[in-house]
């Protein structure tokens, strides 16, 4: 990507700022930018009254310096004024003086730190920073080399013998203790959410002139010359960031009525980005209201073109309507009067409720494998959406990255969305909060759309019109992560195609792919290869490559689920030196329980949130569930589980169905079931925990005796007949299974070869199983 074409921005309404802020020279220093307009190294405050800014400089209102910045962040444990750039070449002052900060390799490792904001960061992490999958043999030395070169550099009159303040030892690894606003990153996110704020408030010019604020912090390309994955991902990230907010800042100068002068960074940014349909909306809005309709009716001709060539696909609602209207000559596209530029005036007015949410989480750095849901995730969309909108049903059982995976495939498609994107948790799992209501989801969504709390409405229903009255329009990303049932999506869904909705949950939300047309997507657990390359990329690629039987090992007991994998890696990342054999014998001693799975986090603790998916079945299914962590064998049929259980077998398949959908069994073929590794130990602490012994051997008893007496009723046609003893007859609630022919009864031998192999140990254990006469 060019930053130089980024870096194209109309210089309307925009004043240099005068308060003295650190940045890529000596505090308060301004030099020209690439277009020649004068500005202060680092993002200022504005001494323009009524200005986004907090005021002018004054004894009551100091200029903000990483010293006294009004979020009471303090300076550098030691070292006063000291600042760094990331928005460019990697830099750092102290005082008036530039640093040196040595070769590439040593700036990345301070930009890996200070990314992290503070947190710490492992050694594995750092390593993987800078190299990437092919580190020198000497890593972890050369890190600790570019460790001891940057505290010299940053600290470069601390005593012998002192310990480093701003760069310091934590756990595996290092961490830099610097205030948050002395980071022009930091300084740059903070002022483009103060522009937010302003804007969603009705403060339109205060907002437009923070964000030129924001952007002018840019020396081109971030991280510039760094070597590493890290940075390559990093610069690809910040680039659409600032093409977000460069898009915003146009946008208010747009609505400010300064069309003349953004029509040229539209038109430029145009061509670069031919596919950004709000790049498109905004140029034409800026032509048709300077009285050039002919041309925005062309720039919509062109757009379409595009798309339609590259994508197969039409423009999305907003810009077709907006196309409409300049057909139709709709007076309402051309503003009564120019803007007010006063900051009363723009307070007065009501709260826009055009405003672009961009409310996703951070996508995972370490994101890995998924090519088949993702695949399948984007077929969806090219497959689609042209009488509704688009919804896909991310569902699998609890730990197995859903919300991971959701989040990371919005994240590829959120351009295809210019409207914005919103994000809420319905918290229909939670262990530790009650499931959003419809009713209480949809107000925060409206406010999100620029509604204001006290006009939302108080009935369902009219939270429900108002909602995709105001989606209508617009095409919009809407993640609905962790629902408990259809029923709580179903009221948050579009009436208007335009819109991508992803949904996620424990359950298969069949009734929204019935009613809604939802695309189902299984998240299942990960591949074996998938498995070895989440470890590689949370631990490096030398423990699995040093110990390959080890991480088999690890990988078998964790069951190739996600969460599972990323807590043991967890654990071995904090234990330096610990060889991956020893936490594979940690699991291996543990085997049969989740202790060591076992956090204080409940958000993470597996037992917490297996729990979570348990508690939320019918009492029968809860009580199914725990019963089959008595069953020895892989798998299960419908007939031995009505055995086990001691149920009719209709009642007893419903059950089961209701476990397949809650995805606490699968269905692996048809009228057979299995539990995943993890969640059959699961249900076999509950059970111990949850039912009387007494019953616990009356449920054993019945299931050996279904296979005794089913085993017998198969031997006259596998077997001779000869001199067998009679058996005792089965309990009551115990239903053997009868053959009529010998093809029956050796496909049932052969489907359950393990399982009476497991049976027949499990009762040379029993103290008295099912006996003969």
């Amino acid at each position: 990507m060019d930053y130089d074409d980024l870096l194209v921005l109309p210089p309307v309404g925009h004043l240099p700022g005068t308060d003295d802020v650190p940045g890529r020279a000596s505090p308060g220093a301004c030099t020209t930018n690439r277009r020649g307009r004068a500005r202060a190294r680092l993002p200022k405050t504005s001494t323009r009254p009524g200005s986004a800014a907090d005021g002018p400089v004054s004894a009551e209102n100091p200029a903000i310096t990483p010293g006294n910045a009004p979020d009471g962040s303090a300076r550098a444990p030691h070292e006063e004024g000291l600042c760094f750039a990331l928005l460019g070449p990697v830099r750092a002052w102290r005082g008036e003086r530039e640093l040196d900060l040595g070769p590439p390799q040593q700036q990345a490792v301070l930009a890996a730190l200070l990314l992290r904001r503070g947190r710490p960061v492992t050694a594995a992490d750092l390593i993987d920073a800078v190299w990437g999958d092919s580190p020198p043999r000497a890593a972890v030395s050369m890190l600790r080399t570019y460790a001891s070169g940057l505290r010299k550099a940053l600290e470069p009159v601390r005593a012998a013998g002192e310990p480093p303040k701003v760069i310091v030892t934590a756990a595996d690894g290092y961490r830099i203790r610097v205030p948050g606003r002395a980071v022009d990153l930091d300084l740059f996110e903070q002022q483009v959410a103060k522009a937010r704020k302003l804007r969603g408030e009705g403060r339109l010019s205060a907002a437009a002139e923070l964000l030129h604020t924001a952007l002018d912090v840019w020396e081109g390309t971030p991280l510039a010359g760094l070597p590493g994955p890290l940075a390559q991902d990093e610069r690809s990230r910040l680039a659409e960031v600032r093409l977000s907010v460069l898009e915003a800042s146009l946008d208010a100068e747009v609505e400010l009525g300064r069309h003349d002068e953004s029509i040229a960074a539209l038109t430029a940014l145009l061509s670069k980005y031919p596919l950004r349909e709000g790049l498109c909306r905004l140029l034409m809005l800026a032509l048709y209201r300077s009285g050039r309709q002919a041309e925005a009716l062309s720039a919509y001709r062109s757009m379409r073109s595009t798309l339609v060539a590259e994508l197969g696909i039409e423009p999305g609602t907003s810009l077709r309507d907006l196309h409409d209207r300049m057909l139709a000559a709709d007076p309402a596209l051309v503003p009564v009067g120019p803007p007010g530029e006063d900051d009363a005036q723009e307070a007065s007015l009501p709260p826009r409720t055009g405003v672009r949410p961009a409310q996703l989480p951070a996508d995972l750095a370490m994101f890995t494998g998924r090519e088949t849901e993702l695949a399948q995730a984007d077929a969806m969309l090219k497959s689609g959406g042209k009488s509704g909108a688009v919804i896909g049903a991310f569902s699998g059982m609890a730990g197995v990255g859903k919300t991971t995976l959701a989040v990371h495939w919005a994240h590829r498609v959120a351009h295809r969305y210019p409207d914005g994107q919103l994000f809420v948790d319905l918290r229909g799992f939670d262990p530790a909060a009650a499931a959003m209501s419809p009713a209480e989801v949809i107000g925060v969504l409206l406010e999100a759309l620029g509604r204001p709390a006290r006009s939302v409405p108080a009935s369902l229903d009219a939270r429900i019109a108002l909602y995709r009255t105001l989606l209508a329009d617009r095409r919009m990303l809407i993640l609905l992560d962790n629902a408990r049932n259809s029923e709580q999506v179903r009221p948050l869904l579009p009436g208007s195609p335009g819109c991508l909705v992803v949904v996620t949950s424990r359950t298969q939300l069949l009734g929204l792919v019935a009613s809604a047309g939802a695309r189902p997507v299984t998240v299942n657990p990960l591949t074996p290869a998938e498995a070895h390359a989440f470890l590689t990329r949370r631990l490096g690629a030398e423990p699995p490559t040093a110990e390959p039987g080890a991480a088999d090992e690890v990988i078998m007991r964790c069951g190739r689920l996600p969460l599972a994998l990323a807590l043991v890696a967890a654990r071995a990342a904090t234990r330096p030196g610990y060889p991956l054999s020893a936490v594979a014998r940690e699991l291996s001693d543990s085997r049969g329980s989740l202790d060591a799975f076992t956090v204080c986090d409940p958000a993470t603790d597996l037992r917490t949130v297996f729990s979570s998916s348990y508690d939320h079945v019918s009492r029968p299914a809860a009580r199914l569930f725990h019963l089959l962590g008595l069953v020895p064998g892989p798998d299960i049929s419908v007939h031995a589980a009505a055995a086990l259980a001691g149920l009719p077998l209709r009642e007893t398949r419903t059950l089961l169905t209701e476990l397949v959908r809650s995805h606490l069994l699968v269905e692996q073929s048809p009228g057979r079931h299995t539990v995943h590794e993890l969640l059959r130990a699961h249900a076999a602490e509950r059970v111990v925990t949850d039912e009387p012994r007494q019953v616990r051997e009356r449920a054993v008893e019945r299931l050996l005796c279904w296979y005794l007496h089913t085993a017998d009723a198969a031997c006259p046609d596998l077997a001779e007949r000869g001199r067998r003893a009679p058996l005792a007859p089965p309990p009551p609630s115990c239903h053997p299974l009868t053959f009529t022919t010998q093809d029956q009864a050796l496909r049932w031998c052969e489907e359950e070869r393990l399982n009476l192999v497991a049976v027949a140990h499990l009762a040379a254990t029993m103290p008295r199983p099912c006996t003969v006469r």
